[in-house]
């Protein structure tokens, strides 16, 4: 392939004829992953079982996690799965193909890709069944785009039962976007990794982390899987390094510059700067590519109380703060060491808003609040917020947690009451609720009726990055896997 390509002009970095001796492996590879336009990752089985090749691959999706650059192009040359995120990117298949049509299709496939198109040099035969008509050649047309499947006419539901490890409640959880490892974070000051690669027989990996002397309230991956952040009571958040994560290993010192509980903590998209908001109620950003983290500029201070939850579009440009105030702010973040507050506060809650999430194209923002609501906005111009709909008013008790898929076609909301309802947000001006199977045949529960397997009040929630599988956390100090589609 790399032949094919430079033949016809391309310039490709590979390995076996750009590592020559005397070169450093892993600058070169850090170069070629930051400066190439377009990685191709070549899938085959053997490929990925490799821990290298998957770091290469969620390298340069992170720098495009929306797809709209084409930064990568999986290139199938065994009919192997394409697990996560490798699912949702339209691949090009070698594998079946003889040599000529194989050079030819890729270089077809390349170029659409370089384009944004791939449409045909001459035009479609006229449709005939191949029964009647075997002659007739099909035009090359690339595969469609892959659709998140439909859910089934059961609905979700949990796997399994609720599996335990923390001893109190649990206030957060997120996955690694491979959807391999799940974090957890305990009101027991410790943070605890899961593998769930088997949904259905979640495993605990390796001893809890137990630094923090204090509840431990939001844990967050950057999106290549190799960077956990955690934040507590204690006013501190910690980096861990997570490439191995039986054995993770703490990034530098603690970082310190809140006066209060930390709330929430969330990376940008390719893992250069880390937001965290205080209950001193300001937000700080932070440089995690030193060794020694930094804090960049001056803390946001805008928000009169707590700041409960923080979340950034899929660029990095702009960034939501949302807290005890009944506010919600966006800030433009381009230039993280002087970020603008862009336009005026959202101030339709009438409680504290709990809880942000943006949809993966950053054109929606959820908010989660107090006052029992949900609320869709329209953030396409972000110095003119436009409210979507009508609130989402059906959980009885105070929303604690929104999430949306990557798709952004459904979201979870969770809160009090033991309540999590799935939302189809396909058109956000008019939600649908999505029901539940009934997996209990002596409680009959009717489609759209919320999600109640847990006994307390659902903290946290968030889907895998392929939006089949929602983890929900509680303060009984359990955790629920469910299928989602």
């Amino acid at each position: 392939m790399a032949w094919q390509l430079e033949d016809a002009g391309y310039r490709v970095l590979i390995q076996a004829w750009d590592f020559v001796a005397g070169s450093n492996w892993q600058f070169r590879m850090e170069q070629g992953v930051r400066r190439a336009e377009r990685t191709l990752a070549v899938l085959s089985a053997a490929y990925l079982e490799s821990v290298y090749g998957r770091q290469e691959w969620q390298a340069a999706q992170a720098s495009d996690p929306t797809g709209f650059a084409r930064k990568l192009l999986p290139v199938r040359i065994e009919d192997c799965p394409r697990p996560g995120l490798l699912g949702s990117v339209v691949s090009i298949d070698l594998f079946g193909r003889a040599s000529g049509d194989a050079h030819r299709y890729l270089l077809d496939q390349v170029r659409g890709t370089i384009t944004g198109r791939a449409k045909p040099a001459t035009a479609p035969a006229f449709p005939v069944s191949a029964r009647s008509a075997p002659h007739v050649q099909e035009p090359a047309f690339p595969p469609p785009v892959p659709q998140a499947p439909a859910l089934s006419p059961a609905g979700p539901g949990p796997i399994g039962v609720p599996f335990a490890g923390h001893r109190d409640s649990v206030w957060s959880v997120a996955f690694t976007a491979d959807g391999s490892t799940l974090a957890t974070a305990s009101q027991d000051c410790t943070v605890r990794l899961w593998d769930v690669t088997d949904p259905t027989r979640p495993q605990s990996i390796g001893q809890p982390l137990t630094d923090h002397t204090a509840p431990v309230l939001s844990v967050a991956f950057t999106a290549d899987g190799r960077t956990l952040a955690t934040a507590g009571g204690d006013c501190t958040v910690r980096l861990w390094n997570v490439t191995d994560p039986a054995r993770p290993r703490p990034i530098g010192q603690p970082l310190i510059g809140h006066t209060d509980a930390v709330w929430s903590v969330a990376f940008t998209a390719d893992g250069r700067t880390l937001a965290t908001a205080g209950g001193d109620c300001t937000v700080r950003l932070w440089n995690v590519t030193d060794p020694r983290p930094q804090p960049i500029g001056q803390p946001l201070t805008d928000h009169t109380a707590p700041v409960l939850s923080v979340a950034f579009t899929a660029d990095g440009s702009t960034l939501a703060t949302a807290g005890w105030d009944f506010t919600v702010r966006l800030w433009d973040v381009t230039d993280p060491a002087r970020p603008q507050p862009i336009g005026q506060p959202l101030t339709d809650h009438t409680a504290a808003v709990m809880s942000v999430a943006f949809t993966a194209d950053g054109s929606t923002l959820a908010t989660g609040s107090w006052d029992t609501t949900v609320r869709l906005w329209d953030v396409t111009d972000p110095a003119r917020p436009q409210p979507i709909g009508q609130p989402l008013t059906d959980h009885g008790g105070g929303v604690w947690s929104v999430a949306f898929t990557a798709d952004g076609r459904t979201l979870a909301t969770a809160g009090e009451n033991e309540t999590m309802r799935l939302w189809d947000v396909t058109d956000p001006a008019r939600p649908q609720p999505i029901g539940q199977p009934l997996t209990d045949p002596a409680r009959r529960r009717p489609i759209g009726e919320p999600l109640t397997d847990h006994t307390g009040t659902m903290l946290s929630v968030a889907f895998t990055a392929d939006g089949r599988t929602l983890a929900t956390a509680n303060d009984d100090g359990a955790v629920l896997l469910w299928w989602t589609r």
